[in-house]
């Protein structure tokens, strides 16, 4: 017979051993870690084997305060849940996804224990805080494709767009769903085609009404490709960031959620989010043309090209940005997102379950195999060794928690 609570599973002929054993676990725990609260053995299923493994490790029992980025927000809620079973229901996450700008600003102002971000720090933002607090660590923890989706009546194709007319269409310099400028790259759409006719409609840009790393990359990637864009910005560039000076005629919404929900119910509507908002609201998706010339919609395969296209650039800087990547087979909005935390943590409790749950996240058969199905590629083995490198970096009074 099997007994089974919190994630502690033992069989009732081996009882007395499990619990010995627990016992020596627990006790090897609380010599190092003094104060845990919860020692588990769980049994998980692996995702992508279907084998069933136990971990014997000790939690703190209590709950960890986040927020930041909604375009991780998917899988992230996915990872809270899982890392909560995997725990015994010991350490609980507790992730707002409010927005890549108030992720780093919770991090920043101490009011997360970790932040969530698409974007890296400004130079400004580390010579405000880190100086006070020490150095901050911005771990990438998975990657995705900044889909660019619309609702055109007529249209239940994949448009192709490049790089140039689509800041243009954001700087409302191209008006009309039928400019030639898009006709001339969707040669099939035309009077009398059953899937794609462009109509003499206005188009209605969506952008992010609050600060996001999704737009972040998004002009990140109008300021490499499109003249254009950089010479709409009077005062020279770096011209991208998480917030931006849009058109005064576009419409702003809050979050991946908000742009998506309007850009689905609003006709001739044009916006961006993470590919999962895409396809989670049945969307269709530009196909971007790439760096090589090749017009690429925001599959797993290209968005993980891009990042390894970039292998050597990312290793050496893990707040590399990956858009417009070389190659024939790289996605051209493709984006890293990030954990955004203090290397010296204050509490030791919260510290240690953290650090436990960013391990978690970028292992290959624990975390990252999660993404795939949500439209995350697993993180490629190289960065997995750099995450794990920084992971060790996160302390309590200089002693390193992994």
């Amino acid at each position: 017979m099997n007994t089974s609570k919190k994630g502690i599973t033992t069989t009732t002929a081996a009882l007395s051993v499990a619990l010995v054993l627990v016992i020596v676990v627990a006790a090897a725990y609380i010599a190092v870690n003094q104060g845990k609260t919860t020692t588990v053995t769980t049994t998980l299923t692996s995702v992508t084997t279907g084998t069933a493994t136990s971990t014997t490790a000790s939690y703190y029992q209590l709950a960890i305060q986040a927020g930041g980025s909604t375009f991780v927000n998917p899988v992230m809620q996915v990872w809270a849940d899982a890392f909560t079973q995997y725990t015994g229901g010991a350490v609980s996450v507790n992730y707002q996804a409010v927005g890549s700008g108030a992720g780093i600003t919770g991090i920043l102002k101490k009011t997360f224990e970790f932040g969530g971000s698409d974007a890296p720090l400004t130079l400004s933002q580390y010579q405000n805080y880190t100086t006070a607090y020490g150095p901050l660590l911005q771990i990438p923890e998975t990657l995705g494709g900044v889909a660019i989706f619309y609702n055109v009546p007529g249209v239940t194709v994949n448009l192709n767009l490049t790089g140039s007319v689509l800041a243009k269409i954001y700087l409302g310099t191209i008006t009309m769903w039928n400019d030639p400028a898009i006709a001339a790259l969707n040669s099939g759409c035309h009077t009398g085609s059953a899937t794609c006719v462009l109509p003499a409609n206005t188009i209605v840009p969506v952008h992010r009404s609050d600060g996001s790393g999704t737009t972040y990359a998004l002009t990140n990637y109008f300021e490499k490709v499109s003249t254009n864009w950089n010479a709409s910005f009077s005062g020279g560039c770096p011209c991208y960031g998480t917030s931006v000076n849009w058109p005064v005629f576009e419409v702003g919404a809050k979050g991946s959620s908000g742009v998506a929900a309007y850009v689905e119910t609003n006709s001739y509507t044009i916006g961006y989010a993470d590919s999962y908002y895409a396809l989670s609201n049945n969307l269709k998706s530009a196909a971007i043309q790439n760096q090589a010339g090749q017009f690429l919609a925001p599959t797993l395969a290209d968005i993980a090209a891009a990042a390894n296209a970039f292998s050597a650039q990312v290793q050496a800087n893990p707040t590399f940005t990956i858009t417009n990547a070389p190659g024939t087979g790289s996605y051209a909005i493709a984006t890293f997102t990030y954990i955004l935390i203090w290397q010296d943590q204050t509490s030791q409790q919260q510290g240690y379950d953290i650090a436990q749950f960013l391990w978690w996240i970028v292992s290959p058969t624990k975390g990252q195999a999660y993404g795939p199905s949500l439209n995350y590629p697993a993180l490629p083995a190289n960065l997995v060794a750099v995450d794990q490198t920084l992971i060790k970096q996160i302390q309590y009074n200089s002693v390193p928690f992994i």
